[in-house]
């Protein structure tokens, strides 16, 4: 009866392994495409039309230099020479740092969060109102010049009076776009021209920011700025030279890291004050808008930088106040609709009302997160039992093997960080895996590196446990069963330690983001963490050979050895 009671929770413990492997696996294609597909509860708002100032003697240009680095631009001579003539900011780009995302925050001054364009596979028109959108409801005129993506997003065939687009590919077309660029605006005589060049982005993916590589196509991009800027300078023309984000140096960006996410911001012509100093990508697209004499796109969060305008932004902003207040008071609404379900949430936001005459975004923000994580409490607490429980049911039925399987999961969880961190030099971060093409590649890579950990963990048990027994046996007989289970009751104890870390994430962010993306590291991570939990689960089938290979041949149940 013994006997066949320890065969039962080894076949008990497998199933709930290869359980868990799957749920983990079920739950990490859920929480990726809650985040692809989130949309945005922002853009359907009704928002007053807001008005520019006349611009029509002017031209604004606005350049977005995909993947420029902050550091690279630092080399580049023409940039150099428009700093001295007038404003030099790093702008710091929201999250995730991807291209489509960053264009939309570029064009619309709204961070991704309120756009609803979250990745780059975001299909159909951006929801929110652009400086394209803006300029046609004025009547001024816009030219684009760029990747034909920009059609795809944001409609410009339709709200430009003349558009050059070609397909982006590894053929270098800033030349190409800026010849275009020059020359359509002689022909058509905009007053706003949006130029995106895409080449030093592709040499970031393709070698990094540190090569060599790089910093020639920045070289060859520097000296088709310079021919920009001297067939367009006139003495009435405001250049304003972006970038949507960085790159890291070995190639990638999406992630948090400061050469992934500040972004070099010059600014230059006769309305534009001399100046240094930071600013937000947020900040462009009002900035423009004020340069071009266009309405402030009606999502934007951001304002004209007043480094830049100088007390041109003051009255641009109290121009626009009516538009910006209409959509931060809806903003303010919707985050804050369900706290009147939560007495402690509603009396918070009173609070603070009273106390700011009016609750802030970030107020609203941080009182719908907590109110958010109390409503999820009871769920996270139930969750955190259950992972807890698992380790005392090992324990429950031997100390030693509890031990044994802790020493395992120390050995599963030093093998994986060691290879992610330290041989990899990963962090928890989009960056990681360079370009959205090698995702699927990359995922694997750390599912197979999970599951080795996973098969070394369960040795470091088998070879630990005879050392916490005082009279250990060999996989034979009535211990063969033991034996067995030892390896997958290590990968419930992994499982149970990740699920410590899913649940704690799952209470601070939630799986389905309805009104903001999650803090995008910790979410990186539970990816990580799931897709570690689904080749843990899976990987325990193999583990019983491993425990019984382990134990068969441990030096110290060697029969000579073994007291009987």
């Amino acid at each position: 009866m013994r006997a066949g009671l320890r065969w039962l929770v080894l076949c008990a413990v497998l199933v709930a392994c290869v359980a868990l492997g799957y749920g983990a696996y079920a739950l990490a294609g859920l929480s990726w495409d809650a985040v692809v597909s989130y949309r945005s509860p922002y853009a359907a708002i009704p928002l007053p039309e807001s008005s520019g100032e006349s611009a029509e003697e002017s031209l604004t240009v606005l350049v977005i230099v995909d993947g420029l680095t902050v550091d690279a631009s630092k080399k580049m001579g023409t940039l150099n020479a428009l700093r001295k003539h007038g404003a030099d900011l790093e702008l710091v780009a929201p999250q995730p740092s991807l291209s489509y995302p960053n264009w939309t925050t570029l064009l619309s001054g709204a961070p991704p969060y309120v756009s609803g364009v979250v990745t780059n596979w975001h299909e159909g028109p951006a929801p929110i109102e652009t400086l394209f959108g803006a300029a046609a409801r004025a009547g001024v005129r816009t030219v684009f010049v760029g990747p034909e993506d920009f059609e795809q997003l944001y409609g410009v065939r339709q709200k430009c009076v003349a558009t050059y687009m070609k397909k982006w590919d590894e053929e270098y077309l800033s030349a190409e776009y800026v010849d275009a660029a020059v020359r359509i605006a002689r022909q058509e005589k905009p007053q706003l021209l949006v130029l995106h060049l895409p080449d030093v982005d592709e040499a970031g993916h393709a070698r990094g920011s540190a090569s060599t590589q790089y910093a020639e196509v920045v070289s060859r991009v520097n000296t088709d700025l310079n021919r920009l800027v001297q067939e367009l300078q006139d003495g009435k023309t405001d250049f304003v030279i972006t970038a949507d984000h960085g790159h890291i140096a070995t190639g990638g960006h999406g992630g948090w890291e400061p050469s992934a996410t500040t972004v070099p911001g010059v600014f230059v012509g006769p309305d534009i004050r001399m100046s240094k100093g930071v600013g937000t990508s947020e900040d462009v697209a009002p900035t423009v808008a004020v340069l071009a004499g266009i309405p402030v796109p009606r999502h934007a969060l951001g304002h004209p930088l007043e480094q830049v305008l100088g007390s041109r932004a003051a009255t641009a902003v109290a121009d626009a106040r009516s538009a910006y207040e209409s959509f931060e008071t809806a903003y303010v609404r919707e985050v804050t609709a369900p706290l009147g379900q939560d007495p402690a949430g509603a009396t918070a936001v009173a609070q603070t009302s009273a106390e700011e005459d009016g609750l802030s975004l970030e107020a609203a923000g941080e009182a719908r997160l907590a109110f958010d994580r109390r409503q999820r409490a009871t769920t996270g607490i139930l969750a955190l039992l259950a992972c807890l429980a698992v380790l005392t049911l090992v324990g429950a039925v031997s100390w030693p093997a509890l031990a044994a399987a802790l020493s395992g999961a120390a050995a599963y969880f030093v093998v994986y960080n060691t290879l992610f961190f330290l041989v990899h030099r990963y962090a928890w971060s989009l960056s990681a895996f360079n370009s959205e093409d090698r995702i699927t590649a990359w995922m694997n890579g750390r599912l197979i590196e999970a599951a080795v950990a996973g098969v070394v963990g369960a040795a470091v048990a088998g070879f630990v446990y005879p050392y916490l027994r005082e009279h250990p046996r060999q996989p034979v007989g009535e211990y063969l069963a033991g034996w067995l289970t030892l390896g997958p009751a290590t990968m419930l104890t992994v499982l149970a330690l990740l699920g410590i870390q899913i649940a704690w994430f799952l209470w601070a962010w939630g799986i389905d983001p309805t009104w903001r993306l999650p803090d995008l590291m910790w979410a990186f991570k539970y990816d990580l963490d799931l897709i570690q939990a689904t080749a843990v689960g899976f990987v325990a089938v193999v583990t019983p050979v491993v425990t019984y290979l382990v134990g068969r041949y441990h030096p110290r149940l060697r029969p000579s050895q073994i007291e009987e």
